[in-house]
């Protein structure tokens, strides 16, 4: 079996070196660097068994098939109804079925062949064909590459499976949130609660958190998009995404009652660290980032805003209005605001926290910060006195 790799520069082609076929890498610029034998002749599309696309569809931080397309239109004249054409990316439902009517535009090939492929992590892979025969070929040609495979029915279905993931992900933190803020009015310890809750059967709470992961964000905002773009309702995806984008602002109330109620301070006299922007490798898009939208918000009134985390750029973080700090400075903050749950955060010293300390997940023991002050987004702390 021959198999040829329509790649971007951006494709990770040594994933490919176990594939189940002859590999040869179409390259027609010459900027692809891979050990597998390059091509850049359009001939080789109509003399192979099966054609990988791999363009990268998420474009920052958005699903953007452009470049697929543009592969697509590329090879309209040279594809055979023999050829196998298999869609190894992660886009959104339909995908396939658009991309396949822009290489076949005017309907010339009788029965073309298409699959649909993508890793949902790094032991499971999902795979879809247009048929039986399709569906087959495309597992025996991947089976060498992942521990596991599962089949769907239809691609659109395979397309879609990555989304729902995500969108239930955004759905279980946005219930989470959304309740952290009522205990918080009712003096309930929402952690506590949610670890007990946790010991029923088919239960599976998550801890409040901000959303700072693009692909959950990204994918809970498609079925948005889908929904609208087919006319159909989507009041619970609108609803997740305002609840959990809602939870900066509500960090926001948290500090400035927090320095009122224990500093006497206003916000605009204060100084506040904000630690953590991005749960990715990189900040892949600012649009419902959490930690941005908490700068944002602090700078409109004024408030000396600090930023630490090493992932992002420092022009990122001054386009905000934010200074970039290291972690040392942020003791010298007025107000130091924990966003990510990671170890150098966890190691922050309570001796030297100057006035106020606020995290958006549980991830301090309350005994090391008995003397300090510090509160958790739904870790209600019982103080004398107050209800029980």
């Amino acid at each position: 079996m021959k198999t040829l790799i329509y790649a971007d520069y951006e494709t990770d082609l040594n994933k490919y070196k176990n594939l189940n076929s002859d590999v040869m890498v179409y390259d027609e610029t010459g900027i692809i660097n891979t050990d597998f034998e390059k091509t850049d002749s359009l001939d080789m599309f109509s003399n192979v068994d099966a054609v990988i696309f791999t363009q990268n569809c998420i474009i920052n931080g958005e699903y953007d098939t452009s470049k697929l397309k543009e592969a697509c239109i590329k090879i309209q004249n040279c594809v055979l109804d023999e050829v196998l054409l298999i869609f190894d990316t992660k886009v959104p439902p339909r995908t396939v079925l658009k991309m396949s009517k822009v290489i076949d535009e005017y309907g010339l090939i009788p029965d073309i062949k298409l699959a649909y492929t993508t890793e949902i992590n790094d032991n499971l892979r999902i795979i879809a064909g247009k048929n039986d025969s399709c569906l087959q070929k495309a597992v025996n040609l991947y089976e060498t590459l992942s521990n596991e495979i599962k089949t769907v029915k239809h691609i659109q279905t395979a397309e879609f499976i990555p989304i729902l993931q995500n969108a239930y992900k955004d759905a279980l933190v946005a219930l989470a949130n959304e309740t952290a803020i009522l205990s918080e009015a009712l003096t309930i310890d929402l952690t506590e609660a949610i670890d007990v809750a946790n010991t029923g059967e088919g239960i599976n709470l998550l801890y409040p958190q901000p959303i700072l992961k693009n692909e959950i964000s990204r994918d809970s905002e498609e079925i948005n998009k889908l929904a609208n773009e087919y006319g159909e309702p989507s009041q619970l995806s609108e609803t997740i995404r305002n609840t959990n984008n809602y939870v900066a602002y509500h960090m926001a109330y948290m500090a400035e009652k927090e320095l009122y109620l224990k500093e006497h301070l206003a916000m605009f006299e204060t100084t506040v660290a904000i630690l953590g922007i991005t749960e990715d490798e990189e900040l892949i898009s600012e649009k419902d980032n959490a930690s941005l939208t908490l700068i944002d918000d602090f700078v409109s009134r004024d408030v000396e805003v600090w930023a630490h985390d090493d992932k992002v750029p420092e022009e990122i973080i001054e386009e905000h209005g934010a200074k970039k700090i290291t972690l040392e400075e942020a003791y010298e903050a007025d107000c130091i605001i924990v966003m990510l749950d990671n170890e150098e955060y966890r190691q922050l010293n309570p001796e030297r926290i100057e006035k106020v300390i606020i995290t958006a997940l549980p991830i301090f023991d309350q005994n090391k910060f008995e003397n300090v002050k510090y509160s958790c987004v739904g870790h209600y702390r019982l103080k004398e006195g107050e209800m029980l």
